[in-house]
């Protein structure tokens, strides 16, 4: 490289070997500490380099980005409180296995801890939430070999086994703004040879004799990003007679066997039927499960036995029944696993698809009915929603709704469930809808999009950007969950009533703005929504607060009653 960059050679250093693992995007919020950094990264035309002031914000997008190349996203900070900004991105990064590598700068060591400006202890502040951090030595005989170890085992724990974030601490002294022409170095680069994961031959043998022994075995499926290979390979374990599958939303697997909507039908197992619907084999694997109702069901009427499939081999017992953790990729282990097994003569399969048949009839007699609530809005938009769009799920809510509506499974769906926070949604899906050339719509709570409004703060808003804000004056989840309903404290402490519209942050930010109150305007917005347009659109959907919980429950009574 020809360019002047940072005279500072370990700066040089990092970003030849980022170079050389494949990183190509670089997320930079301003500050000063970082600016050898932010030089040598701008220098590079190999790189593109965005420019995200708040932190928080920054970490998200870059999420997002991440979260649909697979491909490592940087995150650059100065030093101080900027770091800790990028902790809840992070933190849903690592429960995710999704790949940012953080490079935070750093004052030089011996000031920690001496009253200087924007210094705290930056080494290891994110070991809770990352797989792997190193703090880079930085003295002017630092070693090129020592550098290049820390900085390619960093790429390693970011993209193998499983994916995740990582952290490269970087003490930067003063000068910091000194440019030079570096001699060309070539930076080794360390080849990573990766075993399998499959299991052998005897292992998988064994396993198909355990599964030939049960008529009722359960597959749930959580979240997890859109494979075809798994979509085949589940299509066909779906046709067994003793085999149910549970998918949501967000496990992006859809088919006629398969049961989506799992809420619909277990709100409407009674004790006196849990027999006939419990598994005596269930199967999960990694990815969050959203329905709270499926977990209460196989905790309380729990099977003979639990196989979870890992990559990583985690002891994962969200249902307190585990019996075997299986070290393997999920698609792999259930291609490996199919040549063993055959359909049994069971009923579990009928029995399941027969109440999920007469749950969606509910469902539709339930819609069908006058008023203007939530459930009737999220009507509206599995409606109108276009083929060939992804869909950012809101926390909260909206992804719980989401799980109601089947028109919903057939889209690329995705959410930050790796900790269910409903920070970052707005900034996730603006990098998401960044970086590829896929319509996306945002669906998302108002509370959630006004914690995050800063996700609009940015130059990277493109057209293909659709935002839904669900807008009845609070977290009106508090008044579904028993305890917080019943509670004095409600409106103030726990669903944060407020009287704040979205009109002002979307012209503020220059987006098309639209308004919808009721079902007709609702729908004249959607079609407008989801036209071409040269700026992104937000919709914002005003739904009344206090009915929308007493619609819910009756909606869930309505799914109960007998045909």
């Amino acid at each position: 490289m020809s360019k002047a960059v940072s005279d500072k050679k370990v700066v040089k250093s990092l970003i030849d070997i980022c170079l050389a693992e494949g990183l190509r995007e670089v997320v930079i919020s301003p500050g000063s500490r970082n600016a050898p950094l932010t030089l040598t990264f701008n220098a590079h035309d190999d790189f593109e380099c965005f420019s995200v002031v708040d932190e928080r914000s920054a970490g998200f997008f870059a999420l997002g980005m991440a979260q649909q190349t697979g491909r490592p996203v940087a995150l650059v900070c100065t030093s101080g409180s900027a770091l800790l900004n990028y902790a809840p991105a992070i933190s849903e990064a690592y429960y995710q296995n999704i790949p940012l590598v953080v490079i935070s700068a750093d004052r030089p060591i011996e000031w920690v801890d001496q009253a200087d400006g924007q210094t705290i202890r930056q080494a290891g502040a994110l070991d809770n939430i990352v797989k792997y951090s190193c703090q880079l030595p930085t003295s002017k005989n630092a070693s090129s070999w020592y550098v290049n170890r820390l900085v390619s085992e960093a790429f390693y724990h970011c993209l193998h086994k499983q994916a995740g974030p990582v952290h490269i601490n970087v003490p930067l002294a003063e000068p910091l703004y000194g440019k030079t022409v570096h001699p060309q170095e070539n930076q080794r680069q360390i080849q990573q040879i990766l075993s399998c994961n499959s299991i052998s031959n005897s292992a998988m043998q064994a396993l198909g004799e355990e599964w030939s022994k049960y008529d009722k075995i359960l597959i749930v499926l959580g979240q997890a990003k859109p494979n075809e290979r798994l979509q085949a390979v589940i299509d066909t374990l779906s046709e067994m007679e003793q085999v149910v599958v549970l998918s949501e939303t967000i496990s992006n697997v859809k088919s006629d066997n398969i049961i989506c909507g799992i809420d619909k039908v277990v709100s409407t197992i009674v004790e006196e039927e849990s027999f006939f619907y419990k598994p005596s084999l269930l199967i999960t694997i990694d990815g969050a499960v959203v329905s709270k109702m499926l977990k209460t069901f196989l905790r309380n009427y729990q099977a003979k036995a639990h196989w979870h499939i890992s990559p990583s081999n985690r002891h994962l017992d969200t249902y307190q029944q585990l019996t075997a953790s299986i070290e393997a990729e999920p698609v792999e282990f259930f291609e490996q696993l199919l040549p063993n097994v055959s359909s049994l003569k069971s009923r579990y399969r009928s029995t399941w698809l027969k109440r999920a048949e007469r749950s969606e009839q509910h469902h539709n007699e339930y819609l069908a009915k006058d008023g203007w609530n939530d459930l009737k809005a999220f009507a509206g938009i599995a409606q109108h929603l276009p083929e060939n769009w992804q869909v950012q799920w809101g926390n909260s809510s909206a992804v719980r709704y989401a799980q109601l509506f089947t028109q919903l499974y057939n889209k690329n769906a995705f959410c930050n469930r790796g900790t269910s926070g409903i920070d970052g949604s707005v900034s996730t899906a603006v990098g998401a809808a960044y970086i590829t050339n896929q319509p996306t719509l945002l669906v998302v709570g108002d509370l959630s999009f006004m914690y995050d409004s800063n996700g609009l703060w940015n130059n990277y808003l493109k057209a293909n950007l659709r935002i839904v804000v669900i807008n009845n004056g609070g977290g009106g989840i508090f008044r579904f969950i028993p305890g917080p309903s019943d509670s004095e404290e409600l409106e103030t402490y726990f669903e944060a009533s407020h009287q704040l519209n979205v009109k002002p942050l979307a012209e503020m930010y220059g987006l098309k703005y639209l308004s919808a109150n009721d079902e007709v305007s609702m729908n004249d917005c959607l079609q407008e929504l989801f036209s071409e347009s040269e700026r992104p659109i937000i919709l914002e959907v005003k739904t009344p607060a206090k009915e929308n919980a007493g619609v819910l429950k009756s909606y869930f009574k309505r799914l109960k009653e007998e045909l």
